[in-house]
């Protein structure tokens, strides 16, 4: 016996079959920006510099708050930072969801030579607020950008925030 040869009707199942495939792949929906389980983060470099009359030569505590949700980024450019270091654990515990409030916390000595941080920063983020803890009165807050580098400077008296590459 001869083995057969493929028929005309087969050859055509075979390609009907693969474009059915094809089309019914390209139905698919398609694939979101980012995939949960992967990273839409983002690191920046975030440098400081402290004055060596910084806080009247006393260490300073520094939080820079990353956050998520509108309201609360609003409510915190308005709190000065003894609001802010008198009630963070509460709000905290107030906006408990990963990514709602993202907090890191220094304490830096007048003079202290400060390597450069790369901070990761969620790709939910909305805004950031760096509050500095100086014993003298004062707002001591700065909003920053968390999408882009900048310099934290401590001074004798105050805060400032320059944007930028550092």
């Amino acid at each position: 016996m001869q083995p057969r040869k493929p028929s005309r009707f087969r050859a055509f199942l075979s390609v009907a079959a693969v474009a059915c495939l094809t089309l019914a792949l390209a139905g698919c929906p398609k694939i979101p920006k980012r995939i949960p389980g992967t990273s839409g983060d983002k690191k920046i470099r975030v440098a400081v510099h402290v004055s060596e009359k910084a806080n009247d030569g006393n260490p300073v505590a520094l939080d820079l708050v990353m956050v998520s949700d509108k309201k609360l980024f609003e409510k915190l450019r308005e709190m000065t930072a003894e609001e802010w270091f008198k009630n963070r654990e509460q709000i905290k515990l107030d906006y408990p969801k990963k990514g709602q409030v993202e907090v890191r916390s220094w304490e830096w000595v007048p003079e202290q030579l400060i390597p450069v941080n790369e901070i990761t920063v969620p790709a939910e983020i909305r805004g950031g607020v760096v509050f500095a803890n100086y014993f003298k009165p004062g707002a001591h807050r700065a909003v920053v950008d968390p999408r882009k580098p900048f310099t934290i400077k401590l001074g004798p008296e105050k805060l400032e925030i320059e944007t930028g590459k550092n």
